[in-house]
């Protein structure tokens, strides 16, 4: 781009509009060819190239958030207009606009009651969105499921499954499946830590489960006494003595008399 004493400015090369785009829509501020004889006092270089990027995004759904990469084409269109505003970092610009029409997205779709989800995204930014202020247009040309990494979530806090399934949650995930197998004690010890306020309520609820907290555990010494007081004196006999002689095979003090 060229200026001339006047501040008017001259294009030297192309528009970045991909093919298939808005290249037959006009410019806000068009810009001819510079004249050989013109006096310029200002030279500007305008990157008319497509670019490609990735927002991450988390999509709220009912079996939790769904972590989502949306792909971006972004470009000039009207190189005058980057210049007036010095855009020198044009996805900045891009992004923070997408951010806020997703916002809106979502607010939009929550307000009816529908989903957000690829196709509503597809069916709002598959065509080429036009910043006419800053010059720059982009378009969402995929949707595709990501693994991890920091993301943009759309869903309200505290309002259905909170938490995507990601491999930093998979640490709670571990946590909360121990305690479970732990049973009751490990699950008041648990509330108690997190509403520590409640030590009455935790402390009454224990007194009024302790079939819970400590079930009965088997004794073998009792159901063994129990069960030879069952026995007739003649089986018993014979049991002192296998008895006897096996604890006399281990090296151990044998008693002087029968059970």
């Amino acid at each position: 781009m060229l200026r001339d004493e006047e501040g008017e400015y001259f294009l030297l090369g192309r528009r970045g509009d991909p093919d298939g785009t808005e290249a037959h829509l006009p410019l806000l501020e068009a810009a001819g060819p510079p004249r050989l004889a013109g006096r310029y006092t200002d030279a500007f270089r305008v990157d008319a190239t497509e670019h490609v990027d990735t927002r991450a995004v988390g999509l709220p759904t009912v079996y939790g958030t769904e972590s989502v990469d949306l792909w971006i084409s972004w470009w000039v269109h009207d190189p005058v207009r980057v210049v007036r505003a010095k855009n020198r970092y044009g996805w900045h610009t891009v992004r923070a606009h997408l951010t806020s029409v997703l916002r809106h997205l979502a607010d939009a779709q929550e307000a009816t009651g529908n989903g957000l989800g690829a196709p509503e995204i597809m069916g709002r930014l598959g065509l080429p969105q036009r910043l006419e202020e800053h010059g720059l247009s982009y378009r969402v040309f995929d949707v595709r499921l990501r693994e991890s990494g920091e993301e943009l979530r759309l869903s309200q806090e505290g309002e259905g499954v909170r938490y995507s399934w990601t491999t930093s949650r998979r640490g709670e995930y571990e946590f909360c499946l121990q305690a479970l197998h732990a049973g009751p004690v490990s699950l008041a010890a648990l509330w108690l830590l997190r509403h520590p306020g409640e030590v009455r309520q935790v402390l009454d609820w224990a007194v009024d489960h302790q079939d819970l907290l400590t079930p009965p555990r088997s004794d073998w010494q009792e159901e063994l006494a129990v069960l030879l007081g069952t026995l007739p004196e003649q089986e018993r006999q014979e049991l002192s003595r296998l008895l006897r002689d096996r604890i006399g095979a281990l090296g151990r003090r044998v008693p002087g008399e029968f059970i």
